[in-house]
């Protein structure tokens, strides 16, 4: 199972000034209504820029098309596409191994309700060799407040006090559960709307994790995290400092965790 940028190549950027208090209370996915996507309505100054390597091209309308790394190329289309019932966003990851199609219904507020992701042999076209779904649920802020998926059968539930990710519960398939606690301790403002799903607050969020630099899952935390403990029902436990590196504008350069600075996180702003 890959993990998708969990070091790693993506990092958040665009500059988003101000951020509205959070509500835990979800908005339904709406899949009669969907919205559009645009990256504006998650980076207000615009997508951001190169990361890790990583290039971010957008359309005329501000929706993220195509996103390039080392090792993938992921193109992103927007329309009515069909598999027994219909999305409005059909996203591509194409590596050197294979290639994986997910099929997306937004809600209302243009965020990922609903996924379908199917597996392919890119020597085969369209083959279908498997497929997993994600939902997604997001408060009326439009933060991400749940996520279940079926590949693992985690269930994630996520907490807000104040607009920042506070607690997140996980229950695993084999209904283990596992709870993280953020501390903010000292943190700057989100100004650069960054989100590392797993990094930041232990959700896992695999290949889906590169689509929130596309604007599809929702807002950014108001603060950024100083640290995370983990205590989970096998008696696991763990904690671990975040470390931060910042330009004049207080907008974030590296982010990382312990005290190894290896595959640290680092954003460039134009």
């Amino acid at each position: 199972m890959k993990r998708y940028f969990k070091f790693q190549i993506l990092a958040l950027s665009a500059m988003m000034m101000s951020f509205a208090s959070c509500s835990d209370e979800p908005d339904e996915p709406t899949q009669d209504s969907p919205e559009e996507p645009k990256v504006e309505n998650v980076f207000p100054a615009g997508v951001p820029a190169p990361v890790n390597g990583t290039t971010i091209t957008t359309n005329d309308k501000g929706q993220v098309t195509k996103i390039v790394n080392s090792y993938e190329t992921i193109r992103i289309e927007y329309g009515t596409f069909s598999r027994a019932e219909d999305f409005n966003v059909k996203a591509t990851i194409v590596d050197d191994y294979d290639t994986e199609i997910f099929y997306m219904q937004t809600n209302s507020q243009g965020f990922a309700a609903y996924v379908l992701q199917v597996y392919s042999d890119p020597t085969a076209g369209e083959y279908e060799d498997g497929t997993d779904t994600w939902k997604f649920e997001y408060n009326k802020d439009g933060q991400m407040t749940r996520l279940q998926r079926s590949e693992s059968g985690d269930d994630f539930t996520i907490t807000y006090t104040d607009g920042n990710i506070t607690k997140v519960v996980q229950i695993d398939g084999d209904n283990d559960r596992h709870e993280f606690t953020i501390n903010y301790t000292g943190g700057k403002p989100n100004k650069g709307c960054v989100m590392e799903f797993d990094d930041f607050f232990g959700i896992d969020m695999d290949e889906m994790g590169i689509f929130y630099y596309a604007g599809l899952l929702g807002k950014a935390t108001k603060n950024l995290p100083t640290g995370i403990d983990e205590k989970g029902s096998d008696g696991y436990n763990y904690s671990e400092t975040f470390h931060w590196e910042f330009n004049s504008n207080d907008l974030p350069t590296k982010f990382w965790s312990g005290d190894s600075i290896d595959g640290a996180i680092t954003w460039e702003w134009k």
